[in-house]
C-alpha cells in the first residue's frame, strides 16, 4: 500500500495540473500584453523625434529662403508652389502619400537616398534630412503677406495664426498604429512660422 502512495506522488509531481498550466498562461499573456504597450510607447517615441527632427529641417531653411527672397516656398511633392498653399492633400507629401496602403511609420521605412527623386522645392531651398530613409512623410504650405489661410487648409488654420506677415507651416503625417486612413487615422505634426509650439492631431493613430 505504501509503495502504491509513493507511485502516485511520484505521478503527480511529474507534471503541471491544470491550474497551473492557466496560471503560466494567464503570466504569458500580461508579459505580452507589457511588451507590446511597451513596444508602442517606443515606436511612438521614436518616430516624434523624427517628426521633430525634419520640421526643425525644414524650418531652418525656410526662414534662411525667407530672408533671400522675402517669403516663404512651399515643400509640397506636387511641385504646387502657389502662395498661399491651396491644401493638405496626401499628394503634397513626401517620401509617401499619408493614403497609400504602405504606409506604417511603425514599421516600414521609405528610402530617400537618391535625392534626384527629391521635390523639386526640396533641393531648391536646401532641405537635408539626416537619415537616407524616413518612416513618417512630410511637406509646408506657405503664403504671403495677408494671405488668409485657404479653406483646404484646415491644420493651417489651426497652426498659424495672424497673416500680416508672410507665413508657413510644415506637417509630419506619421501612421502609428495600424492601416493608414489619412486625414483622420494618422497622427499629424505640426510647426509654424508663427508659433515655435509643435502641435499634434490624432495623436496616437
Amino acid at each position: 500500500m505504501q509503495a502504491a502512495d509513493e507511485g502516485d506522488m511520484r505521478q503527480s509531481r511529474g507534471g503541471f495540473t491544470l491550474i497551473e498550466l492557466m496560471i503560466v498562461v494567464v503570466i504569458i499573456a500580461i508579459l505580452a500584453a507589457l511588451g507590446s504597450f511597451g513596444f508602442r510607447r517606443w515606436i511612438a517615441r521614436a518616430r516624434t523625434t523624427e517628426a521633430v527632427s525634419m520640421l526643425a529641417e525644414m524650418n531652418s531653411k525656410e526662414q534662411t529662403y525667407r530672408m533671400e527672397f522675402g517669403t516663404f516656398l512651399p515643400l509640397r511633392a506636387d511641385g504646387d508652389v502657389t502662395l498661399p498653399s491651396p491644401d493638405e492633400s496626401a499628394a503634397a507629401f513626401f517620401p509617401i502619400s499619408p493614403s497609400a496602403a504602405s504606409f506604417d511609420s511603425a514599421r516600414t521605412a521609405v528610402s530617400i537616398a537618391n535625392s534626384a527623386a527629391w521635390p523639386a522645392s526640396w533641393k531648391a531651398i536646401g532641405v537635408s534630412p539626416r537619415d537616407t530613409s524616413l518612416y513618417c512623410t512630410y511637406m509646408t504650405n506657405a503664403g504671403g503677406a495677408t494671405q488668409a489661410i485657404p479653406a483646404g487648409a484646415t491644420r493651417g488654420a489651426a497652426l498659424v495664426s495672424g497673416v500680416a506677415a508672410p507665413w508657413f507651416y510644415g506637417l509630419a503625417a506619421c501612421n502609428m498604429n495600424g492601416p493608414a486612413g489619412y486625414p483622420a487615422d494618422v497622427t499629424v505634426f505640426g510647426l509654424s512660422s508663427t508659433s515655435p509650439t509643435l502641435r499634434a492631431f490624432n495623436e496616437g493613430k
